[in-house]
């Protein structure tokens, strides 16, 4: 059925219409509203293709769902193709527009794929197996992983970008080849008008759910090829294909599969570029669009480092991921590439009129070549920012932390080690540990430090003879305790100086080994911090794990480490947890009988009174870890708790490890809240929290949650920048921003940054509170600090990459020329050009919003 595409239009502008839309103020700002507007224009006009390349935290997501449910409501079918991690902040967005929404968490497998076929009788066996399959499947149905009546039937599907990155083995030397090769078979001789036989043997009994559900997806694809004549390969013999060559057949019956879209939003349109790709290929074969059909990009940086990137990105939402009929859009390259080279020439060359001339036509060119893809709104169009920026300046502000031999604890073992990885450097050599010794020294990583292989490249570097023997000898001639990275210890003298004022810190870093360093350091100078003090910690002892880290931190005089070293250390915990222990327990006595008067006809009370019900003594692990975990959700952790308190933080508690799903049995959220009470039972603190790619989703969610709270643990939260950089919303309770490891890519950064730069930022409220106080001493901003080891290659990386940052903002923000607030005034003829090159800096915002701000 062809899409009414008229009808999407017409709901689109009436939820612009904020007058008079129940979905109007409050849910869409002006700048949305005027985006929708503008999209409803395009829609009408014919154009089925858009890149929404808003500025990161402008709030692209709002706009997607908007249209989602326009053509929702039109009665077409959306597909989201996204990084999985982002699924359950879509699935919050859209039940803003539709309450009722039951959109599933994000498709990422073939495994994941096939399973939604699978029917509560397909296990074999014993009572116990078939029972527990049954419950396995409800709990994922009830967790919306899972569709209950298939995949076509949803109308909004959400996929992973991962999700085509699949591999099918064969499995020995058996033409079988396991569960994973019965699909293809079995569509193609359902199509030819023939059967397959099922031969157990050839299975293993725990596949044979599997094998059952891979052919009632092999009957559903065949019965859609033959009811709508769709394009097919199926020829030759199926059993003995590789496994690239098997994907490349099974991928558009996938798509058959999934049933047929009428939209497609990409999230994150820039990521895994190439048409190899996994997103390449979901967005090729794997989907089955509609003869109408839109495709929506969304990226805050479409380009990263080349003036290439915009082809790929808009060939991307052309529809055209196979590399043919790019001919227009190469036309494209050269624009492009004339725009960037006059930015660059008027960022070192005085200003004169032939280069104002000239920037005005390439910037003419630059715009009209994109303004028919692209949509975008930056800060400029923000009257908050906007007014911000005219009369102070950047309301960011970029400031290196940087690391000299003159910085504390950069001491003359560490300055001998920089010195030599400098000199290895700068010798030919083919030996690819010292080619990355410059890099890796200078962050805290890998070659001559504490790293699981420092046995084997001591071996090898045993055998080093000639000019390289005399620095590798001087690079790693003693063990490097990573504890006392100069790069470190200034970074965590810079997080605590801000955490001391009750301001929380975002840490990115690419390489795990600095990062769980410097977390560890952190809470082991935080734990030393407090026994000083007075102050409860919550742990008996130190862990094993974090021995090294106590003792570097004791080497700090000002923490005021008991001069009776570990043992003192762990004595003096085991006593104040007894203190802390005790004093819970009466507390928790009057907690229990508070709970327990709710508790009639209140399934959560009376599962709240279960957990608090003790043997006399000491807090068993189960309470210790629930007040624990409570106690992060608290706005003041030091006031006396109330049963009223408690019962409403463990009630959002099960709210959120639940996935806001009402139909979880008690058993279910018990089950989950003892896995998810694991992650505090013995544990020594989490003033500092690492999330990495090993960090489980729901513990990301919980994370994000806490980071949020203003005055709730963590304080830090380190993230590894391929996990925490994009999607996340990290900006309710910080505003600054530390990066650990320098990148390349000045669009990493960018979106690092965004996660603290977002609409209804902690720092716009800090920002309100300013103005609301007299405007007192400096206005607030967002920082950042880069941790730059000074005269290294470390350094040497920054100054690339804030190079490649200009070159990005010009592109994409406006940043023609700096902007510098108390400056010399120009001269009037030079006020002149500065004005015109303004006027000429391509703008794609809406129109009509363009013309509200002035643009």
């Amino acid at each position: 059925m062809m899409m009414d595409w008229s009808k999407v239009a017409a709901t689109l502008e009436s939820h612009a219409r904020a007058a008079s839309d129940p979905l109007g103020e409050g849910l869409l700002d002006e700048g949305q509203r005027a985006t929708l507007v503008e999209l409803a224009r395009r829609i009408r006009a014919g154009q089925r293709a858009a890149l929404l390349a808003d500025e990161v935290g402008m709030g692209k997501t709002r706009i997607a769902v908007a249209l989602i449910e326009a053509v929702r409501r039109a009665g077409g079918r959306s597909a989201i193709v996204l990084p999985a991690g982002l699924g359950a902040q879509w699935q919050a967005e859209l039940r803003r527009f539709n309450p009722d929404d039951r959109t599933l968490l994000p498709l990422r497998s073939y495994e994941g794929f096939i399973n939604g076929f699978v029917e509560e009788n397909d296990a074999e066996g014993s009572d116990r197996r078939k029972r527990s399959h049954r419950e396995w499947l409800l709990d994922r149905r009830q967790q919306r992983e899972l569709p209950a009546q298939g995949w076509a039937a949803e109308p909004i599907l959400m996929i992973s970008h991962s999700f085509a990155a699949m591999r099918f083995p064969s499995r020995g030397d058996g033409p079988a080849g396991g569960w994973r090769r019965e699909l293809l078979p079995n569509v193609a001789r359902l199509v030819a008008g023939r059967g397959r036989n099922f031969i157990r043997d050839s299975f293993h009994q725990g596949e044979v759910g599997h094998v059952y559900a891979s052919r009632r997806a092999a009957h559903s694809i065949a019965t859609t090829i033959l009811q709508h004549d769709l394009p097919h390969d199926l020829a030759g013999d199926q059993k003995w294909l590789p496994s690239d060559a098997y994907r490349q057949k099974i991928l558009p019956l996938i798509g058959y599969g999934l049933g047929q879209f009428d939209l497609v939003v990409v999230d994150e349109a820039h990521k895994a570029r190439g048409s190899d790709s996994s997103l390449s290929r979901i967005l090729g074969p794997v989907s089955w669009e509609g003869p109408d059909p839109f495709r929506l990009g969304m990226t805050a940086t479409p380009v990263e480092l080349d003036s290439q990137q915009w082809i790929d990105t808009l060939g991307r939402i052309s529809g055209r991921d196979d590399g043919e009929d790019m001919a227009a859009l190469d036309a494209l390259l050269e624009w492009i590439g004339g725009y960037v080279g006059k930015v660059q020439r008027l960022q070192i060359e005085e200003l004169d009129d032939p280069l104002t001339s000239g920037f005005e036509a390439a910037a003419a060119r630059f715009r009209d070549g994109l303004r028919p893809y692209v949509l975008r709104r930056d800060k400029r169009h923000d009257p908050e920012f906007r007014a911000f920026q005219d009369r102070h300046g950047d309301y960011r502000n970029v400031c290196d932390l940087a690391v000299t031999p003159d910085s504390q604890g950069f001491t003359r073992d560490w300055l001998r080690r920089f010195c030599a990885a400098e000199a290895l450097s700068l010798l030919p050599q083919d030996d690819p540990r010292v080619k990355r010794a410059r890099l890796s020294v200078a962050q805290g990583y890998g070659f001559g430090m504490t790293t699981d292989d420092e046995a084997e490249a001591a071996a090898q570097t045993a055998q080093a003879q000639g000019p390289h023997s005399v620095w590798l000898d001087a690079f790693t001639r003693a063990p490097a305790d990573l504890y006392s990275h100069p790069a470190l210890l200034a970074a965590a003298r810079l997080i605590e100086g801000y955490a001391a004022k009750g301001e929380k810190v975002l840490v990115f870093g690419r390489f795990l080994k600095p990062m769980e360093a410097l977390t560890r350091l952190l809470d082991a100078r935080e734990m030393l911090r407090r026994l000083r003090d007075g102050q409860h910690w919550p742990a008996t002892s130190v862990r094993k794990e974090s021995r090294a880290a106590v003792r570097a931190a004791a080497r700090d005089p000002d923490l005021g480490a008991p001069p009776g070293g570990m043992d003192e250390i762990d004595r003096m915990l085991a006593e104040r947890y007894r203190e802390w222990s005790s004093a819970r327990s009466t507390e928790l006595a009057r907690l229990h009988r508070e709970i327990e008067a709710m508790a009639q006809g209140d399934a959560t009370a009376a599962l709240l009174v279960r957990f608090l019900q003790r043997e006399p003594g000491e807090l068993h692990g189960d309470i210790a870890a629930l007040l624990e975990a409570l106690d992060t959700r608290r706005p003041d952790p030091a006031t006396p708790w109330t049963g009223t308190e408690m019962l409403a933080l463990f009630r959002a508690l099960l709210s959120e490890l639940a996935g806001e799903d009402e139909d979880d049995s008690t058993e279910t959220l018990q089950s989950r809240l003892s896995a998810h009470l694991a992650d505090y039972s013995g544990r020594e603190g989490n003033f500092a929290r690492m999330m990495s790619g090993s960090t489980a989703p729901q513990t990301r969610r919980l994370l994000q949650a806490a980071f949020n709270r203003p005055a709730s643990w963590p304080m830090v939260l380190l993230a590894q920048s391929r996990v925490g950089r994009e999607g996340l919303n990290l900006h309710e309770a910080c505003r600054t921003v530390v990066l650990l490891h320098a990148e390349w890519n000045p669009g990493i950064v960018e979106q690092q940054i965004g996660r603290v730069d977002r609409k209804n930022s902690r720092w716009l409220r800090d920002l309100r509170a300013w103005q609301q106080g007299g405007c007192v001493d400096d206005p607030p901003r967002i920082r950042i600090h880069p941790v730059v080891v000074s005269g290294t290659y470390d350094d040497h990386n920054w100054q690339v990459l804030k190079t490649r940052w200009l070159e990005l903002r010009a592109q994409l923000h406006g940043d023609v020329l700096p902007h510098v607030a108390g400056g010399p005034a120009p001269s009037p003829e030079k006020q002149a050009l500065i004005d015109r090159i303004h006027r000429a800096t391509p703008n794609f915002a809406p129109p009509g919003l363009a013309t509200r701000t002035g643009q």
